[in-house]
């Protein structure tokens, strides 16, 4: 089993390399990848497999898969699939399928790593991934907004470095079982990094900006996979210390109302869906143990979105209202943003109703107010006009979006216990109240102001202010 799980783990990454130098290979194998970590991601999930592997005892080097790991392995497998059918008929050259296939297996390779040496070589390398397809176009606003993320995500990474250097001069293991043998300020400074890779309250303001300047497919990827990285380890390192998960905690929740407030006056639609997507991770990692479902419906969700958002004529909400959207991709996103929202028969039904058993009444009460904020966002998209497509919609982009909703809706069985009458009646007011309080004017609460601390040097500078509160909290 062990030699399956390497070999599993190289596949992705010696795929990349083979279609490099076949690239008539290229969308065939990519989507031979996605099906394959689909079908080991379904095994794992479905059969409750539960398996541990020492690569390195004498540093504790090794690999954990769960059913956590299961979930998020899905979700990587799913987005990536989506993708690759909906560049196929693109032009995209070979290195376009070669990151893709690189930033699968540094994906999948994060969510069954269970020591902080191989997480820190694995985040590294998928940061390097996102920065070469933000910067794809090769012009000069991506390529500046790449080199942010890159920035950023480096000043972060060199903190969790000096965190697992501690670690390992505790205890000479890197496991993630050794972890509060360290001292605190080495469990503040990979808190810090995992949370900044993670995107979670404000050290995820490096987000907004990268969505809207990164190709729509680019942005799906990173709401579908890359920000799956950061909170995926959150979630695991959350359930082994009971202490970290309550900072954990209190940071999520920081993040579930900060992001939707932000994106209630958003101007752009994709500067909503990328706040919407720091409240929603937030979601992910304040229950662990629901988190793998929870990030397995806002993946697919916020994925088909933002490819949605690529078949639109304009960005701006105002434009949006005056012009309408084309029937079939308005009902797409209809059809996402509900999932999110959490009504029934679609998996955010389900994720919701698991995220909340494991909290306490008032933490229920809290959530129960943010999912109307989060209704009343995606209501603004909902109630905007629609007209009839006058062209067919792309090919690549209907298929993308029938596997994209079809496994948002194939995710209730994640949770059928969530079917009762006591939790289907309340699940319907968030978005009814969200409905009239845009009919109310909500929906006018917009502003094209771009905070200053999405500047690189203020997002660097909260970097350290983040660290400065979690060395105060874990001390």
């Amino acid at each position: 089993m062990t030699h399956f799980a390497i070999a599993w783990i190289l596949v992705p990454f010696v795929a990349g390399l083979t279609l490099y130098l076949l690239p008539m290979v290229a969308r065939g194998l990519t989507l031979a990848i996605a099906l394959l970590s689909l079908c080991v991601g379904l095994a794992i999930t479905i059969q409750d497999i539960n398996l541990s592997f020492v690569l390195m005892d004498s540093f504790g080097i090794s690999l954990q898969i769960d059913s956590l790991s299961g979930y998020f392995v899905v979700t990587n497998a799913l987005v990536l699939l989506a993708v690759v059918l909906y560049t196929w008929r693109g032009n995209d050259s070979a290195f376009f399928y070669v990151l893709l296939c690189f930033l699968h297996g540094s994906a999948n390779t994060v969510f069954i790593s269970a020591d902080f040496l191989s997480l820190y070589v694995n985040l590294e390398v998928l940061g390097i991934v996102v920065f070469l397809l933000i910067a794809y176009p090769r012009s000069d606003r991506p390529l500046w907004i790449g080199l942010r993320y890159l920035m950023v995500s480096n000043v972060a990474m060199l903190f969790y470095l000096m965190g697992v250097g501690f670690v390992y001069q505790a205890s000479h293991s890197f496991s993630f079982q050794v972890l509060m043998q360290a001292p605190p300020e080495a469990v503040a400074l990979i808190l810090m990094a995992l949370l900044a890779k993670g995107a979670i309250f404000v050290s995820g303001l490096w987000l907004p900006q990268t969505n809207v300047v990164a190709a729509p497919v680019v942005a799906a990827l990173l709401a579908g996979i890359v920000e799956n990285a950061g909170v995926f380890t959150l979630a695991r390192l959350s359930l082994l210390y009971e202490g970290m998960g309550h900072i954990v905690q209190l940071f999520a929740l920081c993040s579930i109302f900060f992001g939707p407030v932000l994106a209630l006056v958003a101007d752009d639609v994709r500067r909503l869906l990328s706040f919407s997507t720091l409240g929603q991770l937030g979601w992910v990692i304040i229950s662990p143990a629901a988190a793998g479902l929870y990030a397995l419906m806002h993946g697919l969700a916020k994925a088909s979105l933002f490819l949605s958002v690529g078949e639109l004529n304009h960005y701006r909400l105002g434009e949006l209202r005056q012009q309408g959207m084309v029937r079939p991709v308005a009902i797409a996103m209809m059809v996402a943003g509900y999932g999110i929202i959490g009504i029934p028969l679609l998996g955010g039904f389900a994720a919701k109703a698991l995220t909340m058993s494991y909290l306490q009444p008032w933490q229920q009460g809290l959530l129960y107010g943010a999912s109307v904020l989060t209704a009343t966002l995606y209501s603004k998209l909902v109630l905007i006009p629609r007209q009839p497509s006058s062209t067919p919609l792309p090919l690549g982009y209907s298929a993308a979006t029938l596997v994209l909703l079809g496994g948002l809706v194939l995710a209730n069985a994640g949770y059928l216990e969530a079917y009762t009458p006591e939790k289907l009646l309340p699940s319907l007011i968030p978005p009814v109240v969200g409905l009239l309080l845009v009919g109310l004017g909500v929906s006018r609460w917009e502003s094209a102001w771009r905070g200053a601390w999405e500047r690189l040097e203020h997002l660097l500078g909260m970097i350290l202010l983040l660290l400065i509160g979690l060395i105060w909290l874990a001390l």
